[in-house]
């Protein structure tokens, strides 16, 4: 198939998967210390940054049983698959821009795509943690600018592949929550559902609304 001049930018938590992968395995083992932070954060008193490290800091739970939990909770949004097989076949390549973990992000991708739809993902930048033992012992963020309010800027981090790997292509950018607004204005189309949604609504942002990853192939935003 004729290649296509686009790139594909997406969120892993909560859009290539259902759920929060990463908030439900904190929340199964700290289930009152996730309501607490949660709503700290969401009053405002840490930003996300701060909400990640506090998240992860003294997380006593190895890496076996880190995987096992991502693995039970990593359910696929509809049609991720046959999206990604699309990419794959149109030659388009897939870049996850995650504020998630790197262990868990990999084991239900590695689990859960078939061969040719992880063979689209070409890159993931993403926070990684060191296992010891029965613990996570240390929680490294991805490389970002320091005045950025996110771990990782994905807006910067795209447009950076682009003028390195794709300099004559455009950017799909897809994601659902908070961290995905870093996409707007750096990406040529954005795909948002959810919070990301309803934020693009209030600050007139144009965007294609999706539930499932179906509705990202009828009809086919790479136009």
């Amino acid at each position: 198939m004729k290649s296509t001049p686009w790139v594909v930018a997406t969120d892993f938590d909560g859009t290539i998967t259902q759920l929060d992968v990463g908030n439900e395995i904190h929340k199964s083992l700290k289930p009152d210390e996730f309501v607490s932070l949660q709503a700290s954060y969401r009053r405002g008193e840490m930003g996300l940054k701060e909400l990640q490290r506090r998240m992860w800091e003294d997380f006593a739970l190895g890496e076996v049983e880190f995987r096992k939990r991502a693995r039970a909770f990593g359910t696929l949004r509809g049609g991720a698959n046959e999206f990604l097989e699309f990419c794959a076949d149109s030659e388009i390549p897939v870049y996850v821009a995650s504020c998630g973990i790197r262990t868990y992000i990999e084991t239900v991708l590695d689990a859960l795509l078939t061969p040719k739809a992880r063979a689209a993902i070409k890159g993931l930048q993403c926070n990684n943690a060191v296992f010891s033992g029965s613990k996570l012992s240390q929680f490294i963020p991805p490389p970002s600018s320091s005045d950025s309010p996110y771990p990782l800027d994905k807006g910067a981090w795209i447009q950076e592949i682009r003028r390195e790997k794709h300099p004559n292509s455009k950017v799909l950018g897809i994601g659902n929550g908070t961290s995905d607004r870093s996409f707007a204005g750096q990406v040529d189309q954005l795909a948002a559902t959810e919070a990301l949604a309803r934020w693009c609504e209030t600050q007139k942002i144009p965007y294609l609304a999706f539930e499932s990853f179906f509705e990202l192939m009828r009809p086919s935003p790479f136009t």
